[in-house]
């Protein structure tokens, strides 16, 4: 707590009338972070890359097998972090064209993954082990959300395995 003795008020005190005195309390904010960038790694699989980074602006970004992908419906989706459809990789044959999606929630200030249609039971599957607790988390829902943190990896299909940071891995050692 803070008292001050000053003969100027801040605007949002509350005078007391009868001492010549104001009372102005504030508490602890609580911030959001607006935006942030991220990096998927690829552990185990082949994608079009080693490391993607990712930015909060950018809105949804797609992971599957494939670039330019044609789904049940007809029409086409482009994954953003896509595994190698032509690969005879073990890894890449469990993941789908449709496997999963990363938003940024301004609510919670964080990156969040979600299953795809492709991505839930029974047809396959998304687990992530919390680098935090080493805890496992199924993901069985296209509308529940997981919040990913520093160091979690996320298992599409069998065993293609992305790692989550907020740190590049050429930024990583220095």
């Amino acid at each position: 707590m803070d008292i001050d003795f000053t003969d100027e008020y801040p605007t949002e005190a509350s005078i007391v009338n009868s001492l010549s005195a104001a009372i102005f309390i504030r508490t602890k904010e609580n911030t959001i972070q607006r935006s942030a960038t991220a990096y998927l790694r690829v552990l185990n699989g082949i994608a079009e890359k080693q490391e993607y980074e990712i930015n909060s602006p950018e809105g949804k970004i797609n992971i599957g097998r494939g670039k330019k992908v044609q789904v049940e419906d007809g029409f086409f989706r482009l994954n953003q972090v896509a595994f190698d459809a032509e690969s005879t990789n073990e890894s890449n044959k469990f993941v789908s064209r449709q496997h999963a999606h990363i938003e940024w929630s301004k609510d919670n200030g964080c990156f969040m993954l979600f299953a795809d249609e492709g991505g839930v039971p029974p047809r396959n599957k998304i687990k992530v082990r919390s680098a935090q607790s080493e805890s496992l988390v199924k993901l069985h829902s296209v509308t529940i959300g997981h919040k990913l943190g520093e160091g979690d990896q996320v298992i599409l299909g069998e065993s293609a395995v992305l790692e989550f940071s907020y740190r590049s891995e050429k930024n990583k050692d220095g």
